[in-house]
């Protein structure tokens, strides 16, 4: 599924992620603007926190955006990845990062399943969502990513499973 622009809380199917965006849509709607990182308080997001990272959005001299840095790891980013990779840099532009692109280029949350094949041959599928954020309400300096697992625990390799970030996501499908 290509990325998708999602203008309201039931285009997602996923209660996390629809949770997430109901939050950044209050967010944007408070400020009146995008909302920035300032506005975004971890408490808020504490049921869903370990789906959440927080991405950087760096610009080259001319201000145009060409890196993302991972300032802060949710579990399931980890899980995923198979390590925290808070502090690496990625090149926009490649395949994966098209939803990422897309939110900073438009200034709107994007939707888009991913598919992630690790070293151990397993396929892990997960829906993403990209909302961004501005700090002067504009111009996209960072994104709120979330993740939500279509995969199950028992795919991954033991060492890799978030026993923590996995509760978290258990007590949000009860409620």
């Amino acid at each position: 599924m290509s990325p998708t622009i999602i203008d309201q809380d039931a285009q997602i199917a996923d209660a996390l992620l629809r949770q997430v965006f109901v939050y950044w849509q209050e967010k944007a709607a408070g400020r009146g603007a995008l909302p920035g990182r300032a506005d975004i308080d971890p408490v808020d997001l504490a049921a869903v926190l370990p789906a959440v990272s927080l991405i950087e959005v760096r610009r080259d001299v001319m201000g145009r955006p060409g890196r993302l840095r991972y300032r802060v790891m949710g579990g399931f980013h980890v899980e995923i990845m198979g390590h925290d990779a808070t502090g690496e840099l990625l090149d926009l532009g490649a395949g994966e990062n098209d939803a990422a692109t897309q939110a900073i280029a438009t200034g709107r949350p994007i939707y888009a399943e991913r598919t992630f094949y690790p070293a151990n041959g397993t396929v892990l599928t997960f829906g993403t969502l990209m909302c961004p954020l501005a700090s002067d309400g504009r111009r996209v300096d960072m994104l709120i990513c979330a993740v939500a697992p279509r995969y199950k625990a028992n795919d991954l390799p033991v060492g890799r499973v978030n026993r923590f970030a996995r509760a978290a996501l258990e007590t949000v499908a009860r409620r």
